[in-house]
């Protein structure tokens, strides 16, 4: 039987170590029963040890692959992740200004585990004033909603006031990822949408590789969005997935990795 897969779309750079970026991305379309398509923004050289090198694709490549997707597919839903310059970003942003129709998903990928700085200093502003006011979803981390609000979060307490804080200064749905709390015994993530709070919490996994959770999360729910479902629906599904991935990981080597694959619970 024939099977219809809905088109998703990954901009965002290549992790050569495959555990992150646009390999992360294609693993969870492909792992979620849709088409992944790609734009790529960087080349890195990188491994679980850390970023060796970065590599900038031209804006006028990005432009040139985005129209090379858009004029053939149709694309349902898309994600960004690492952008890494201004320029690139306001292309990114005319194709999105140009195409309301595909549901977005910003990941505003900042810095890596590692420590390495995937944005440069100048993107900052055009990120948060030509493309987070286009997107049906941004998903921080705590240190990315601390950049952009300009104050730390490190309380439970704060996510809910925070994640308000966040609609209300780019209008826009705001999933705050709050796994990066310290002492946390869950994984506690907060979706505001401007009128209501969603809570979604898992049992905090220790010991675990997280390489590449920021990137799966956010590809999961540009997934389930293309398959229809709505945001809460969406955030939901791909939470559990995530969990998923961690739990069932996979050995690649010296240290083990999310399996973008794992095995159905029962």
């Amino acid at each position: 039987m024939k099977k219809d897969f809905p088109i998703t779309l990954t901009i965002a750079g290549s992790d050569s170590g495959g555990g992150a970026g646009v390999q992360a991305d294609l693993k969870t379309f492909s792992s979620l029963a849709t088409f992944g398509t790609t734009v790529f923004t960087c080349l890195t050289a990188q491994n679980p040890d850390g970023v060796s090198g970065i590599s900038e694709i031209s804006p006028d490549f990005v432009s040139a692959q985005l129209k090379a997707v858009a004029g053939y597919f149709q694309v349902k839903s898309a994600k960004t992740g690492m952008l890494y310059s201004a320029n690139i970003i306001q292309t990114v942003a005319e194709f999105f200004y140009e195409n309301p129709e595909i549901q977005l998903v910003v990941d505003p990928v900042m810095v890596a585990t590692s420590g390495a700085k995937l944005l440069k200093d100048d993107a900052i502003q055009s990120l948060t004033k030509d493309l987070l006011p286009l997107a049906k979803l941004i998903t921080p981390n705590l240190d990315e909603a601390s950049l952009l609000l300009g104050e730390k979060i490190n309380q439970y307490d704060q996510l809910v006031p925070m994640a308000e804080k966040l609609f209300q200064k780019y209008n826009v749905p705001i999933l705050l990822k709050g796994g990066h709390l310290p002492n946390a015994t869950e994984a506690t993530d907060i979706l505001f949408d401007g009128k209501s709070s969603y809570v979604f919490s898992k049992p905090f996994l220790k010991g675990k590789n997280t390489h590449g959770t920021g990137c799966t999360y956010s590809a999961a729910i540009t997934s389930f969005l293309a398959h229809g479902k709505s945001l809460p629906e969406a955030v939901g599904s791909a939470k559990e997935y995530l969990h998923l991935t961690l739990e069932d990981e996979i050995k690649t080597g010296p240290i083990y990795h999310l399996n973008h694959f794992p095995e159905p619970t029962n």
